[in-house]
């Protein structure tokens, strides 16, 4: 800016900066700066969009999205499009509104623009269900019993990995980051999950209304079972990426931990993993990819399966379904990586947490 105070680029940089920082007021400043420097430059007016939704000043966010919408689409940005951007910040303001109509029409005209925008998928699948609630004029769900499938062998397994949410609103993160997670503990009415460190928590900021849903085939006009999640014990960022859930209340007594297994890891043992993948117009969740161990070297597992997002967290399992590491990173498109449960186990005993067996 100062070597060049006409370039709208920058202040849009500083724009986003001032915006993870919190410092909303400069923030608006400063976008609508880069308005003024040029005007038909869209980016400028998602920035401010965002930062006004921030602010809950809604109808402007929803006006300064709108304008992005009339003037030309931009492939050369990341994470996504100009429109792909426009229409989740809109969708995500009309949410907060209240108007979960329009904010599925536009999360839909976001996934269609570009379907491998993660956060415009679970943006959707978080508004469809706040819909399906309000048009049924649902309660909490405290029992999910009836909608539990007669003749799934992997009930027992399902019914032990969760679906985390959590509600971001960054330059990074755009609405609801989904992962998965483990039950590892239950006494009384106290129950623990294992997850990934970053499901919650971005390296600035923790997630907010965090809550686990448990599986179960509920009907159309229905909902799974959620709780409520409070952090209990997360790694630093130095560490291994992985952090503790705790979630107080009465749950389902078949949730329960799963088995640890016992076996020796070896190169080519087959494995399986279950986690959550979203995709426009159809839900993956509780999807099982089988695969193999390709390695086992300096305490990591590289695994032969290639997992999409949503599979931060995810068990991976043995032939006897026993839990043998938790998926962590998606290092590329040829591989994923996990922790060792003996691994996990050492961190865990450092926390005073020790696993239950069933």
């Amino acid at each position: 800016v100062e070597l060049d105070p006409k370039y709208a680029i920058a202040y849009i940089g500083l724009g986003n900066a001032l915006r993870d920082q919190k410092k909303l007021d400069q923030a608006v400043a400063v976008y609508q700066k880069a308005v003024e420097l040029d005007p038909k430059y869209a980016i400028a007016y998602i920035g401010l969009g965002n930062a006004l939704s921030d602010q809950k000043k809604l109808d402007q966010a929803v006006a300064a999205y709108q304008k992005a919408l009339t003037l030309p689409e931009d492939t050369s940005i990341t994470p996504a499009s100009a429109h792909t951007l426009t229409n989740n910040g809109l969708g995500l303001a009309f949410q907060q509104q209240g108007k979960l109509q329009k904010a599925i029409e536009h999360f839909d005209k976001s996934e269609a623009i570009d379907p491998d925008f993660v956060y415009a998928s679970n943006n959707n699948r978080e508004a469809r269900r706040l819909w399906t609630e309000e048009r049924n004029k649902l309660a909490s769900v405290e029992s999910d019993q009836q909608w539990l499938p007669n003749n799934d062998p992997t009930l027992p397994i399902k019914r032990s990995v969760v679906l985390i949410t959590a509600e971001f609103s960054n330059s990074e993160r755009q609405g609801t980051e989904i992962g998965t997670g483990v039950v590892i503990r239950r006494e009384a009415n106290r129950t623990l999950i294992l997850t990934n460190r970053h499901v919650i928590f971005d390296g600035r900021e923790q997630g907010k209304n965090i809550q686990v849903e448990f599986f179960s085939s509920p009907p159309s006009d229905r909902v799974r079972m959620r709780r409520d999640a409070k952090l209990f014990k997360m790694t630093n960022q130095d560490g291994l990426d992985l952090a503790v859930l705790e979630i107080s209340g009465k749950l389902p007594e078949d949730i329960q931990p799963l088995s640890i297994s016992a076996t020796p890891i070896t190169p080519a043992m087959p494995i399986q993993i279950i986690g959550h993948s979203a995709k426009r117009g159809e839900d993956k969740s509780w999807s099982r990819e089988k695969g193999k161990i390709s390695s086992y070297k300096n305490q990591e597992l590289e695994i032969s399966t290639v997992l999409q997002p949503g599979y931060s967290g995810s068990p991976v399992l043995d032939s006897q379904n026993r839990l043998v590491g938790i998926v962590y990173a998606r290092q590329n498109k040829t591989r994923n990586s996990a922790y060792p449960i003996s691994e996990v186990k050492k961190l865990l005993s450092t926390w005073n947490i020790n696993l239950n067996q069933p």
